[in-house]
C-alpha cells in the first residue's frame, strides 16, 4: 500500500532546476499568501496525467498514465488507465483502493499514518502544504521564470519515508503544476498534468466509495 501511495502523492510535473535562488523571508511570505488566495478560489479540478517513477535499484523508468478528479474540500479520484487499471478514491474520511483483482476500503480517521498521507495528497494538489508549519519546514525558490517549494517533513511518520517533497507552480502562481517526491530509499516519482480544467462541474458519483 505504501508503494502505491508514494506513486500517488508524487503527482504532477518534474522540473529540473539548473539555477535556484532562494526567496527571502518576506518574499516567501508574499508567495505563500498568493498561492493560498488562488487555492481558495478553486472548487474543483480535473485532468489527464502521465507519470514516471525512477527506482534506485532499477535502470529502467516505469511510466503510466491516467485521469484525476478533485473537489473541495476532500474528494479525490486518482485513476490509472495504462499500463494497468488502479483507482484510488478519497471521500472525506473514507478511502477505496481498487484493482482488477481486489478492493480495499480504509477509514482514514482510524489510521494515523494514512491520515497524514491523505492530508499531503490534498495539500499537494491545492498548495495548502505551504502553510502547514507543523508538518513541514518550507523553503521557496525561483528557477528562471518558475517557482517551487521544498517541503522537509517534520513528523516522525513522514520523515521515515520521505527526504523532501518539492511542489512546483505555474508562472502565474495560480495553480500547482507539479510535485516531486524523493524517498529515503533514493526512489523518485514525478507526474505531469495535462488538459487541466478548473471549477468545472464534477458528478458526485465520481467519488463514490464502494
Amino acid at each position: 500500500m505504501r508503494h502505491f501511495v508514494v506513486i500517488l502523492l508524487a503527482s504532477v510535473l518534474s522540473l529540473h532546476a539548473w539555477s535556484q535562488t532562494k526567496l527571502t523571508a518576506e518574499q516567501q511570505k508574499q508567495f505563500i499568501e498568493k498561492i493560498d488566495k488562488a487555492a481558495q478560489t478553486m472548487t474543483s479540478m480535473q485532468c489527464d496525467f502521465t507519470q514516471t517513477k525512477s527506482m534506485k535499484l532499477l535502470s529502467k523508468e516505469m511510466q503510466s498514465k491516467g485521469v484525476m478528479y478533485f473537489k473541495q474540500p476532500d474528494k479525490l479520484r486518482w485513476q490509472y488507465t495504462a499500463p494497468y487499471d488502479y483507482t484510488f478514491v478519497m471521500n472525506g474520511e473514507k478511502v477505496t483502493m481498487k484493482s482488477a483483482k481486489s478492493t480495499q476500503n480504509i477509514n482514514v480517521q482510524g489510521n494515523k499514518m494514512f491520515r497524514q498521507i491523505t492530508k499531503i495528497i490534498l495539500n499537494s494538489i491545492t498548495g495548502g502544504g505551504l502553510k502547514s508549519a507543523s508538518d513541514f519546514q518550507v523553503e521557496v525558490y525561483q528557477s528562471d521564470n518558475s517557482y517551487f517549494a521544498k517541503l522537509y517533513p517534520k513528523k516522525k511518520e513522514l520523515k521515515q519515508i520521505y527526504s523532501v517533497i518539492e511542489i512546483y507552480f505555474n508562472q502565474a502562481l495560480t495553480m500547482v503544476s507539479g510535485v516531486k517526491m524523493m524517498e529515503k530509499t533514493g526512489d523518485v516519482t514525478s507526474v505531469k498534468l495535462l488538459n487541466v480544467k478548473y471549477n468545472q462541474p464534477v458528478n458526485e458519483s465520481t467519488f463514490a466509495v464502494r
